[in-house]
């Protein structure tokens, strides 16, 4: 699983040792921090506790690509460096390009990942999802030496981007429920058995492979809505943000995509939001109904919208 502030409303703290407990997660991801200055209050506490409770521990950092790579690098390094020793690499998220071309970002990316391995010691992992690795990286196959984790909501493991031969790790779910935590949480899996995931613990970056390639996750229903075209859905929002539709028939054709009655009141009140306050991502929504995108992929975008809202 991977948490940030959001999985500590109010400050309440996460149950540890309930979340690793017997059949219980084996790895968390903590957010450390964002940006060339901000850092998650909770940091520190949960990537302790977390490895105290006997989970392997990372940490991860949210690119502000309008900001400078190396001095963000150099503050993440500051921040992991003064804290609780981590088993797992330290993770570049990379979900936005603040208006960076595909060369540009590349070329932010790479100067961010030289300068984090330079002052940690460790190569470090990139988490992205699909629709962005192809349409703001130009699916770039130039960090294949970087282990890659993919964010995909759906039933089959995605295949890879970007050149890469394989997934390191798997985020399936962004509505995880976790006994210890109070909140929804991102759900995560590693591409591997528990005997690779100790020898990628232990720095054997190459460890594991070949097993999502072979997983399934429950037939849910969820999932299969996910897992469909979005090409529907997506006209749908953007018809409602040029004012055409109205949320509730915006929710009638989340519902009708396979949604439940909460879920797709729930989608219709973030876009709505989203369009109020002027942050519905609408050129790539242009983008998606053009490419080849499910539902899930959809998702991704309009929930990383709705974090960079929230500020």
């Amino acid at each position: 699983m991977d948490v940030a502030g959001h999985q500590r409303p109010g400050g309440a703290p996460i149950d540890w040792k309930m979340v690793a407990g017997p059949g219980g997660q084996q790895f968390a991801f903590v957010k450390a921090s964002e940006g060339a200055g901000w850092k998650n209050t909770f940091y520190e506490e949960d990537a302790r506790t977390a490895a105290e409770a006997g989970m392997k521990v990372g940490a991860y950092h949210y690119a502000r690509p309008a900001e400078d790579p190396v001095a963000q690098a150099r503050y993440f390094a500051d921040v992991i460096n003064a804290g609780p020793t981590l088993q797992l690499p330290p993770v570049l998220d990379l979900e936005v390009d603040e208006g960076l071309s595909p060369t540009r970002l590349a070329a932010w990316t790479q100067l961010f990942l030289t300068e984090l391995k330079a002052r940690t010691g460790k190569t470090p992992m990139i988490y992205t999802y699909r629709y962005f690795w192809y349409e703001h990286m130009d699916n770039t196959s130039a960090f294949t030496s970087y282990p890659l984790w993919l964010a995909a909501y759906q039933n089959q493991p995605p295949r890879p981007v970007g050149g890469w031969d394989k997934l390191s790790f798997w985020q399936r779910s962004e509505s995880g429920r976790v006994l210890g935590i109070n909140t929804p949480v991102d759900m995560n899996l590693f591409n591997g058995n528990v005997g690779q995931l100790n020898q990628f613990a232990a720095g054997n970056l190459k460890a594991g492979g070949g097993v999502l390639e072979t997983f399934q996750v429950s037939d849910s229903g969820e999932l299969k809505v996910l897992e469909q075209d979005n090409t529907k859905l997506v006209l749908a929002i953007l018809a409602l943000a040029a004012g055409a539709l109205g949320a509730n028939q915006l929710a009638h054709a989340a519902d009708r995509a396979g949604f439940n009655d909460t879920d797709a009141r729930n989608i219709a009140g973030v876009v709505q939001k989203l369009v109020q306050q002027g942050e519905l991502p609408v050129d790539d929504l242009k983008h998606m109904v053009t490419g080849r995108y499910q539902v899930g992929d959809l998702l991704i975008l309009l929930d990383n919208a709705a974090k960079q809202a929230q500020g």
